[in-house]
Parts: C-alpha cells; structure tokens; sequence
C-alpha cells in the first residue's frame, strides 16, 4: 500500500503553532544539488523542495520565529518547507537510514526563548512510481499527471476519453524497497509506504495525516 503524507492544524483539538521565517530567509532560493534532466518535473524557482533530490542547505533558516501559540508538532509544513521533530526522524533514519536530509533548526519565541529543537526534512527519492496503464490520467509533454481535459487533443491517445475520472494507480514494482518519495511526475505528495505509514501510526507522532491511495 502507498499514503500520501499530509499535515494537520489540530492536535488533539489544539491548534498547531504558527510560524515565521526570519527576515533574510528565503525557502525559494534552495537549490538541488543535480539538476540534470530526467524527463520529470522542473525543479527550480522553489520545486527543489519537493524534487526528491538531494539540496544545497545554505539557503535553509536558523531558526523560525513563533507567530502564534499551539502545539508543536511532529511534522508540519510551513509553505515548502517541511519539518519533523527527532522522533519522527528518528523513525525514518531507522527505516531507511542516510537517504533523507535533516537540516536542524530551533524555533524560538519572540524573546528568543528556544521551545523547541527541529528538523527541516528534505526527501532525497524521486521515482517514477504510477503505473502508467491502470492511472487514468495523461502524462503530458511537460513530465506532469494531468486530467485528460487539460491535455492537447493532439497529444491525446486514441479513444481516450478525456472526461474519465482521473485517479492514480501506484506500481509497486516500480517503487521497489523505497519508503518515503516524490513522484517525478506528480505535484503532490510526498508518499509514504506501508511500514513507515505503520511505524509513524503507532509511535502516536503528532501533526500528520494519512491517505491511502490504491496500488497495483
């Protein structure tokens, strides 16, 4: 089974902390490492943080400021920005160890008071993990999963109709032994497997959300 792994703004009734980068930071100009083409997704101008690939960190802020009160999460998003606590990367490291990048960081009240020790995680696999006959939506010309509607007629297979509910369908042969990856053709994300969708589950991590989506 695959999930996509979500964020949420409650924890246990309580809202999550809101943040703020600091002045100077700027999550957009992180960079990949390898920017060599792979018929996938582009990945600059801000989509080095969901590219699956490995990043430059010099670009990732100190610290992030608390905006408001709440609950601190284990895992949380702040625009492309993900982060976890130890825990949950902990977790990860133990599943599939030296993969990912966790870039630490505090978070910090207004007067500087540290709340919190965290980590940015930045998700180094990028697979082509659809199975490209039973997904029923195109892969367009631009490396994305797009509703056949959206896609040029000329560029559409034969017969095909373009009002179909578009769904994806993961292929498990595809994805291999990989546990927690960006589709390089796919805006959403990131996706998860079983084990670690178990293994976050039951350490009652906080902050995250589950969907599972249907596989082959």
């Amino acid at each position: 089974m695959v999930y996509w792994l979500n964020s949420e703004i409650e924890v246990g009734g309580r809202k999550t902390i809101g943040l703020d980068i600091p002045a100077g930071a700027d999550e957009r100009r992180v960079e990949v490492v390898d920017a060599t083409p792979d018929g996938g997704l582009y990945f600059s101008h801000g989509g080095a943080l969901t590219s699956g690939r490995r990043v430059k960190t010099e670009h990732f802020p100190k610290y992030m400021k608390a905006r408001t009160k709440g609950v601190i999460p284990d895992f949380g998003k702040w625009n492309g920005l993900k982060y976890v606590s130890e825990r949950f990367r902990d977790i990860i490291e133990k599943i599939e160890p030296n993969v990912h990048q966790f870039v630490p960081f505090q978070i910090v009240a207004s007067g500087k008071e540290v709340l919190a020790d965290m980590f940015f995680m930045n998700i180094c696999n990028r697979l082509d993990g659809m199975d490209h006959e039973r997904t029923t939506l195109l892969l367009a010309r631009s490396g994305m999963w797009l509703p056949g509607r959206e896609v040029p007629l000329n560029e559409r297979p034969a017969n095909f109709d373009p009002n179909v509910k578009g769904k994806f369908v993961f292929n498990l042969g595809q994805i291999g032994d990989h546990h927690l990856w960006y589709d390089k053709h796919s805006i959403y994300g990131p996706y998860l497997s079983d084990q670690l969708a178990d293994s976050i589950t039951q350490a009652d991590l906080t902050g995250f959300t589950l969907v599972r989506g249907e596989s082959d």
